[in-house]
């Protein structure tokens, strides 16, 4: 296959796992309702640079240390389920909790991106199964790099367009009506994403 042929490839497999609401979806869109806007394209290049790290790891042959050793597999999984129970946990605590809070600073949403894409159970089966497939080992360093570059660019197009869209005036006042039913709903389903991420095997 040329190395077209299969950058198109990566990216026809990409575009589902990205677009398909998760946890990162849910993370940036509470965010940019809820906060600022600058805020939650912090969340999104947060998420962004988390895919980046975990694109190369993947295509150039480092995920195979969980392949080979499955405790850390084990133990990486049961962590990141915890943090995202932790984080619906915190939801459902800020339910009534007054809005003149302190806002948080623009490097703690960024954080909050990476940490949400590292333990979001779908990136983990994309790049751990999915992309080492539709990119084998054989392929040149080149079209590594450049798969890497093209997962990059394909998630800051779709995660901005999501801080953007949610951000706008229409969805921060619809949502100032809803907070408390939304911080409920969103914060049981990273509950329930997060013990069945640290539950099943």
């Amino acid at each position: 296959m040329n190395p077209a042929a299969t950058l198109g490839t990566v990216l026809l497999a990409y575009l589902p796992a990205a677009v398909s609401p998760g946890p990162n979806f849910v993370l940036i869109a509470h965010t940019a309702a809820a906060g600022t806007r600058r805020a939650a394209v912090a969340v999104a290049l947060g998420v962004v640079a988390a895919g980046g790290a975990l694109a190369a790891v993947a295509v150039f042959g480092l995920g195979t240390l969980l392949a080979h050793t499955p405790w850390l597999a084990t133990a990486l999984r049961i962590t990141c389920g915890a943090y995202l129970a932790w984080l619906g946990v915190r939801m459902w605590l800020r339910v009534r909790a007054p809005d003149a809070a302190p806002p948080e600073s623009h490097r703690g949403a960024f954080r909050r991106g990476v940490l949400s894409n590292l333990t979001n159970p779908k990136a983990a089966a994309f790049f751990g199964s999915v992309l080492t497939a539709t990119l084998p080992p054989a392929e040149p360093t080149a079209v590594k790099a450049a798969a890497v570059l093209l997962i990059v660019a394909a998630s800051s197009a779709w995660h901005l367009s999501v801080a953007l869209l949610f951000s706008s005036p229409a969805t921060q006042r619809w949502y100032a009506h809803a907070k408390p039913a939304l911080n409920r709903v969103v914060g049981t389903v990273l509950v329930v994403l997060g013990l069945a991420l640290a539950l099943t095997p």
